[in-house]
């Protein structure tokens, strides 16, 4: 069975490598598209927010965010405590960045692959600055809206947490976190803004992998532009908001869309978050339905806001 598996993932990579060669001026504009995508509407969000949090991280920010904001997390999510920082600092660097957390806490045996499954289902956050600079000054042209589209995303995420609050309870834990000792702030800096750019290159490669499998599928099926935009933010959802933001369709449908993209993440997003977590047996399934209702639910709540405003 592996070995058919094998050779089916084998001939895929064949025909897809024909393709690149066959559509070889789409694929080389494409990936300048995505160059371009990636160096002026990703970097400069996520480039200072993830040095920061890495920075945070090296000054025992784990520690302390555990101490003040634990009961928070037993209260509302029934986590643990130790759990809380992965919350918090997800909220403010964004996917993937909740998974490089996360296996913090299962490499120190703090939470088990139950409570990562959990934990997952609700710290599926954006970039804040990207949805408010990119998304509400870049492609929406309307600041106000990009707002908007950040405060529904995060609150669906309180929402899918509190759904799943009873998914799995547990608060025995062996290990706690305790405080480390830190390095130089010359090394921590160095070491946060190493850390940061393999990040932004991982990103800027499974951006352009995606959408160039994006490219191709539009060559050889010439749907209308609005169906290609939905294509190509399920798979990439970066790229599916620059297609749907440059449509005629009116800003509601525009916004609504966009925020259904985000919060659902783009299989792109789901490989990279689990691609850093595959060390451990997570269940991709509960994630997944997470994402589907985070998507329907903050597409609902964006709609229904910017029509009762008549933005």
């Amino acid at each position: 069975m592996k070995k058919k598996f094998n050779l089916l993932i084998c001939f895929i990579i064949f025909i897809f490598l024909f393709e690149i060669f066959d559509h070889s001026n789409i694929v080389i504009s494409t990936i300048i598209k995505s160059t371009s995508i990636w160096f002026y509407n990703l970097v400069p969000t996520i480039l200072p927010i993830y040095i920061i949090i890495d920075l945070l991280l090296n000054y025992n920010a784990i520690f302390y965010l555990s101490k003040i904001f634990g009961k928070f997390m037993k209260k509302v999510f029934k986590m643990k405590e130790e759990t809380s920082f992965v919350f918090l600092l997800s909220t403010l660097s964004g996917f993937p960045s909740n998974s490089k957390y996360l296996k913090n806490l299962l490499d120190n045996k703090i939470i088990n692959n139950q409570e990562a499954s959990k934990l997952l289902l609700f710290t599926h956050f954006s970039n804040p600055l990207f949805i408010i600079e990119s998304i509400g000054v870049t492609f929406l042209n309307n600041k106000k809206i990009g707002i908007i589209i950040l405060i529904i995303h995060y609150l669906t995420n309180v929402i899918i947490g509190i759904i799943n609050r009873n998914y799995y309870v547990n608060f025995d834990s062996n290990i706690k976190l305790k405080e480390k000792k830190k390095d130089s702030f010359v090394t921590c800096l160095s070491n946060s803004i190493l850390n940061t750019i393999k990040i932004l290159f991982l990103l800027y490669g499974i951006i352009t992998f995606f959408m160039i499998i994006t490219s191709l599928i539009k060559a050889n099926f010439p749907f209308n532009n609005n169906i290609n935009s939905l294509i190509c933010g399920l798979l990439e959802m970066t790229q599916g908001i620059y297609f749907i933001s440059n449509t005629t369709l009116p800003l509601i449908i525009k916004a609504s869309v966009i925020t259904f993209f985000i919060s659902f993440g783009g299989l792109s997003i789901h490989l990279q978050v689990f691609s850093i977590l595959s060390d451990y047996k997570l269940k991709y399934k509960d994630y997944l339905i997470a994402r589907i209702m985070h998507g329907i639910i903050s597409f609902s709540l964006v709609f229904l806001i910017l029509y009762i405003m008549k933005l």
